[in-house]
């Protein structure tokens, strides 16, 4: 992340996510109301087709959705909702976005996007998580 303060609960998330070193994350935004993380797609990272596996794809959403459920209380997801609607190649920088749309204290209810190059969209969702922990 560029110029901006994150908050420990948030660090303590993105050290601890074995998917941000497994994939070779980059954060670039996390907070309680919008996170977004990007990565390379690799040779490793291919399905039968030579497409971005949606392990990946998932992978990606998952970690920003992770940061921002987490920002403020400990969470877990209850229900995903994804369409992929296109993939993404070897070389290809794909970054996932998970924006809070309702951060109540019982359900947590969030939008998910992965943009390709150029900004096209790959897939678009909705995940639930409820909160499990104190907050800090």
């Amino acid at each position: 992340m560029s110029g901006t303060s994150m908050s420990d609960r948030i660090q303590h998330a993105i050290d601890t996510d074995s998917m941000v070193r497994l994939f070779d994350m980059q954060i670039e935004e996390a907070s309680e109301s919008l996170s977004r993380v990007s990565a390379v797609v690799k040779k490793d990272f291919l399905q039968l087709h030579d497409l971005a596996h949606g392990a990946f794809m998932f992978a990606l959403m998952d970690v920003a959705f992770a940061l921002t459920v987490n920002a403020k209380t400990d969470a877990v997801a209850v229900q995903w909702s994804i369409s992929q609607v296109r993939s993404a190649k070897l070389g290809d920088r794909v970054t996932a976005e998970c924006r809070l749309l309702h951060g109540g204290r019982r359900l947590m209810v969030v939008e998910l996007m992965t943009v390709g190059p150029e900004g096209k969209v790959l897939a678009k969702g909705q995940a639930t998580a409820i909160p499990v922990g104190a907050s800090s």
